[in-house]
């Protein structure tokens, strides 16, 4: 395990709204960004909300997986349908006040369904971006059983 690690990323500008996102040393591939069209920017462009909102949706999707493998759960599929609330404070300052997690979990028929409820709110619990924000976050989970295969006859 890790005590510390730096995640390093540039920016680059490239037009009055847009610019381009860089994680050169992880050799990830650029990310056009962009302010979104509700502050003037270009439609069809990811921008901050929507990464900031990303980053939460999927560090409880890597956290959870994680945890499921090693608890034996067999995820058949995962979906979740996440939706970050932009408002003004008092200040008529803007940030995104919640973050709703509509994790959807669909399990194999050999695993169970009140294990997998507990993991999921356990990884909302410790996910390191969840941890790190001021935002509120609620989960909303609903976690189902795959059907099980029918025999060929």
């Amino acid at each position: 395990m890790i005590d510390t690690h730096d995640y390093q990323v540039e920016v680059t500008g490239t037009g009055t709204k847009t610019g381009r996102l860089t994680a050169v040393d992880d050799g990830l591939p650029e990310l056009d960004v962009a302010s979104p069209p509700e502050f003037g920017g270009p439609s069809r462009i990811w921008s901050p909300e929507h990464l900031f909102v990303a980053s939460v949706a999927s560090c409880l999707m890597t956290t959870f997986m994680a945890m499921a493998e090693r608890s034996g759960v067999e995820v058949v599929s995962y979906l979740d349908e996440s939706v970050g609330r932009l408002a003004r404070d008092e200040d008529g300052l803007y940030w995104i006040e919640r973050i709703t997690l509509r994790p959807r979990i669909v399990i194999a028929p050999e695993s169970r369904v009140d294990r997998a409820e507990r993991l999921i709110e356990k990884a909302e619990k410790v996910c390191l971006i969840g941890r790190s924000i001021g935002t509120e976050t609620v989960l909303e989970p609903r976690v189902d059983l795959a059907e099980a295969r029918q025999a060929a006859g």
